[in-house]
């Protein structure tokens, strides 16, 4: 019998195959609970912005719009004039359904009462976006809630 020394190619190959079965595994799991929590972020910043909105419009009487950009993936608040006061990235897991996606912020800081339905690919949900009249804040529940 001859003196060995190392792995042959079967246990490399065998080895190989595990460790690649088990990375694959983890890092697949972990995907859908990454986007539901960049997705719960993405309201609490969206609400910093929107307030910050508010207090711009109030402190600088000068109105603005809120845009939801589906197809660029953010949101947008712009003054008459174009010049972005704030901007956000949507996740790309969230959906806006339908065309409700600019509205305008008054001198006063108040906006209309409305209702966006948001579409989420990483939990099969529709949301619920309601801005309360005068548009302080905005509460999001799932749509069968």
């Amino acid at each position: 019998m001859r003196n060995r020394h190392g792995f042959t190619l079967v246990e490399t190959l065998l080895v190989l195959v595990i460790v690649t079965g088990l990375t694959t595994l983890v890092s697949f799991e972990g995907t859908p609970h990454r986007a539901l929590m960049v997705e719960r972020a993405f309201w609490p910043a969206w609400q910093r912005m929107w307030t910050a909105g508010r207090q711009y419009a109030l402190h600088h009487h000068e109105p603005l719009t809120a845009e939801v950009q589906s197809q660029r993936g953010q949101v947008l608040l712009t003054t008459q004039t174009d010049r972005v006061v704030g901007r956000l990235r949507i996740p790309p897991t969230l959906h806006l359904q339908g065309d409700s996606g600019r509205w305008p912020i008054y001198l006063s800081g108040a906006t209309k009462a409305q209702t966006l339905r948001w579409y989420s690919s990483a939990n099969h949900q529709v949301l619920k976006q309601t801005f309360q009249l005068g548009g302080a804040l905005f509460y999001v529940a799932p749509e069968n809630a």
